[in-house]
């Protein structure tokens, strides 16, 4: 029994240490309660699945017909997001057959959200090219309107800005904001209130279809 409770427990923190690797890569759509929530749940969810319908046939196709009727409500706006889901609810069956998976699965994607981080910054720091045009945002695969900004000193506005899906520095000084927008009036906006600023070196604005 104490076996169960502390793998329950390893699926728990393993849904932490993700949540807490995304917010460090500033994947801001994961930053509210609700996703903190989530992240803590899900994986013990599958976990308790899992144990209770091992060994058992009759109990397990029963279940899978039980669970082919829950369905997210709202909407999954991002891929990763859905992606992440998919793995949380994995970590949880890995540790509810061997904890060995449990583990690997969690350090593979810890490993992954942080080296993709580090790759993109390289790349806006060396090429000065935002290979990932779209990444990282909160609506990927959703039309919407984007605007870039280099700048050689820190934006308090963009830095507070409720826009702002994605921010980061390097070591010659240089800060980086990517905003998202429905409205292209508000990119414009945005636009005219930051290109006073004398630290800006570069403004890129990429509307959507």
């Amino acid at each position: 029994m104490a076996y169960i409770f502390l793998n329950c427990f390893y699926s728990i923190l393993s849904g932490l240490v993700i949540y807490f690797s995304l917010v460090f890569i500033k994947q801001n759509w994961v930053n509210t309660i609700y996703y903190f929530i989530t992240f803590l749940i899900l994986p013990p969810i599958a976990f308790v699945i899992t144990n209770i319908i091992s060994n058992n046939l009759a109990l397990s196709l029963g279940m899978i017909g039980a669970l082919s009727i829950v369905r997210f409500r709202n909407p999954v706006k991002n891929p990763l997001e859905l992606v992440i889901f998919f793995g949380l609810i994995t970590i949880g069956i890995s540790f509810g057959v061997n904890n060995k998976w449990g583990i690997l699965l969690t350090t593979i994607i810890v490993s992954i959200l942080i080296l993709s981080h580090i790759f993109h910054i390289a790349i806006l720091k060396y090429d000065k090219i935002n290979l990932f045009k779209y990444s990282f945002a909160v609506n990927s695969g959703i039309n919407k309107n984007f605007i870039e900004v280099e700048s050689s000193s820190k934006i308090e506005f963009l830095e507070t800005n409720k826009y702002l899906i994605y921010s980061s520095s390097n070591n010659d000084g240089k800060y980086y904001y990517k905003l998202a927008l429905d409205n292209k009036s508000n990119i414009k906006d945005i636009k005219k209130i930051i290109e006073k600023n004398e630290s800006i070196t570069s403004i890129d604005i990429q509307y959507g279809d």
